[in-house]
């Protein structure tokens, strides 16, 4: 545990330096959510409020999600330019953590993520959307980032696994919409096909975002929060191993 702590943290000051040489990633992080966030609202609020949500408090933590996505998501391409390139080959020949370089590109990822989370956040509060309490506020950040870090692990096993970069990015777009359009985030569960219910409310993205509104006073924190933790920690323990296999069989 002590070597991959401190090889992911070296190797996670490379991704976050790799993001910096890189406005325009930076730039995509902050203004598409905020584009997502005013379009839905004018599209959206009047007949969400009209079937007595209050949509002010619903979107945002859909925003936050994909925002989260978004900043992952880069994950699959870095790792598969990182194969291309002889640097993952260049890792293997060292002693470092077979998990580290996958963890260390979360990193880099949850930096970009956090100024998303903080950008959408102060948007909505300023748009009406309101925490319940301190410890909520604390909990809603905490999860978000955890959704960030679990999401850019999957990201990269797609970069492990892809053939070119370009592949990554392609596979990594696969599971975005469905999942997120099939989930609370936009509309009620109950909105959706009765046949398709099942599979929009358990699914994890669902989870997540019902965890964070509930963070924020929508919800019950008790029924969610465990339904949304459980993915993420079985998501982390699954990623990781898989991208450290991944990583050492690579070429």
């Amino acid at each position: 545990m002590t070597s991959l702590l401190a090889d992911a943290r070296l190797l996670g000051a490379r991704s976050v330096t790799r993001s910096r040489r890189n406005p325009a990633s930076i730039i995509g992080a902050l203004v598409f959510p905020l584009l997502f966030f005013a379009l839905f609202n004018i599209v959206m609020r009047r007949v969400m409020n009209n079937q007595g949500f209050d949509y002010v408090q619903l979107l945002p933590p859909t925003i936050i999600t994909q925002a989260m996505i978004f900043a992952g998501m880069s994950s699959a391409y870095y790792v598969a330019a990182d194969r291309l390139s002889g640097m993952t080959s260049r890792l293997r020949s060292l002693p470092v953590h077979r998990a580290a370089p996958i963890v260390g590109r979360a990193v880099g990822d949850v930096v970009r993520a956090a100024m998303s989370l903080a950008v959408v956040t102060v948007v909505a509060v300023l748009a009406g959307m309101r925490f319940e309490s301190f410890v909520g506020a604390v909990g809603f950040i905490v999860l978000a980032l955890g959704f960030a870090v679990v999401f850019s692990l999957g990201m990269g096993l797609i970069g492990y696994v892809a053939s070119s970069p370009d592949a990554a990015v392609s596979i990594a777009s696969i599971p975005y919409l469905p999942f997120l359009m099939l989930s609370s985030g936009f509309v009620p569960v109950e909105n959706f096909p009765g046949w398709l219910q099942p599979f929009v409310r358990w699914q994890p993205i669902t989870s997540v975002i019902d965890a964070l509104r509930a963070l924020i006073g929508d919800g019950s924190v008790s029924e969610t929060l465990p339904v949304a933790l459980a993915w993420l920690a079985g998501g982390a323990v699954v990623f990781s191993i898989l991208g450290g296999r991944a990583f050492a069989r690579s070429s």
